[in-house]
């Protein structure tokens, strides 16, 4: 009995690892999750409305827990203007903000946040840590990737992972238009930046002052810009 046993174990084993339909096909059929909704944010930003993962179904979906104050999260910033700019109408990039601490749940706080930095994806203020428990996050910046059909396809955490992020979504994007079943419509959202306007400085670094010549030199940071005025 405990041959047969072990025979059996050693079949299974080898099925899995050699990737047959037996194996790992069926494996990944099981371990598909549906992705769950995005209920309980406390207030979302550059969108006029709530989103959800039912309403984006044909679009791929990339999910970035984040909290302001976390520098890797930061620093993924750029990985994800890149994305979204590679896959304009096929790629909703959605910002999770889920606090580390306390005056990171200020929705004014993370409006501020999103204006220094030009994020331009909808966030939402997940403040009481309902979207982060719904998908068992355990540290930030996680990134979870959702296919068209609303299903987890890949999960990660930290940074420095653009390359697989990429590779996923190209793959998804690929085998989605052959089934029919993009949605390739791009989308249109209710930027924060646009609601305050064109302002003469946005977020100013630093201030030098030249008493000879009686000018300021001003870092206009968010514009790319030296500001030259007389005073």
């Amino acid at each position: 009995m405990q041959r047969i046993f072990s025979v059996l174990i050693f079949l299974f084993t080898t099925a899995i690892l050699s990737g047959n339909s037996f194996g790992m096909n069926d494996f990944k059929k099981q371990a598909k999750v549906r992705a769950p909704e995005l209920a309980g944010g406390k207030s979302w930003l550059n969108t006029e409305k709530p989103l959800s993962i039912a309403g984006l179904k044909g679009k791929v979906v990339l999910l970035d827990f984040w909290t302001y104050g976390c520098i890797n999260c930061i620093h993924i910033i750029p990985d994800l203007k890149k994305l979204e700019e590679k896959y304009p109408n096929n790629l909703v990039v959605i910002g999770v903000h889920s606090a580390k601490f306390d005056n990171e749940k200020d929705t004014e706080n993370i409006r501020n946040i999103v204006l220094r930095y030009g994020i331009e994806h909808p966030v939402v203020n997940d403040a009481d840590f309902k979207i982060w428990d719904a998908y068992a996050i355990k540290g930030w910046p996680g990134l979870v990737v959702i296919d068209p059909n609303g299903y987890v396809i890949k999960t990660l955490f930290g940074e420095g992972h653009f390359q697989e992020i990429d590779q996923t979504i190209s793959e998804t994007i690929a085998e989605f238009r052959k089934k029919g079943q993009l949605n390739e419509q791009s989308l249109k959202f209710a930027l924060e930046r646009a609601k305050i306007g064109d302002l003469p400085l946005a977020f100013p670094g630093k201030v030098l002052a030249d008493e000879k010549s009686k000018r300021l030199f001003i870092s206009d940071s968010n514009h790319n810009r030296i500001v030259v005025t007389d005073f």
